[in-house]
């Protein structure tokens, strides 16, 4: 298969040591976590989400994406690994339809410069695309390009279906098995406001009593 899209080869980094957020965070779950066996966990800063939620619904008839910015972080207390996505880049020069999106040349400058201009103590955690009204999964394509531009351990794609608004990541599990189906929520880190400003309704918090 011809390669339609070039993701940013990263150098690998040392993860950052720090205790998971989780006094500053809300969990929002899927109804599938219980499916998903050994994956990363996922910080989500609100600043990065408004700002993913504002391009994922600027077009409601055609694909858009772009990438996911931030750290991997290690819990010093049990090893596991987590990351951080404190903010995103989105794919400006795309060639899209509503059942695809197409990083052309163009986006792949523009990532490269903004990523070494705007986050030099950060790296790509992942991407992001949209699937208007069609749902949250990954297609054939989706999948192909995640096993072979996003194969660290670490790497999430978001999928965001603006029309009914959902959302939902999909991640590496233990198997190196990657599920286009079952995908899990996330942790909001609460860096904007103390309420809460997620709005996909598939996803429900999880309130610790």
């Amino acid at each position: 298969m011809t390669s339609r899209v070039k993701i940013l080869s990263q150098e690998t980094t040392t993860p950052v040591s720090a205790p998971m957020p989780l006094a500053e965070s809300l969990k929002w779950a899927s109804p599938y976590e219980q499916r998903v066996d050994g994956r990363v966990e996922i910080f989500f800063a609100q600043s990065a989400l408004l700002k993913c939620v504002e391009h994922t619904t600027s077009d409601l008839e055609h694909e858009v994406g772009g990438v996911l910015v931030g750290q991997v972080r290690v819990d010093p207390s049990d090893g596991r690994p987590y990351v951080v996505i404190q903010d995103i880049l989105p794919a400006l020069h795309t060639d899209a339809s509503q059942t695809h999106v197409t990083f052309t040349q163009a986006t792949l400058v523009q990532l490269h410069i903004e990523l070494e201009d705007r986050f030099p103590d950060k790296r790509i955690v992942g991407w992001y695309h949209t699937h208007p009204n069609l749902g949250v999964f990954m297609s054939g394509y989706d999948k192909w390009l995640h096993e072979n531009f996003f194969n660290d351990p670490t790497h999430v794609a978001l999928v965001v279906d603006p029309g009914s608004e959902r959302g939902g990541f999909f991640c590496w599990q233990a198997n190196h098995r990657l599920d286009p189906v079952n995908y899990v929520g996330f942790h909001e880190l609460g860096d904007v406001t103390d309420e809460s400003v997620v709005e996909w309704n598939n996803l429900e918090p999880v309130i610790d009593v």
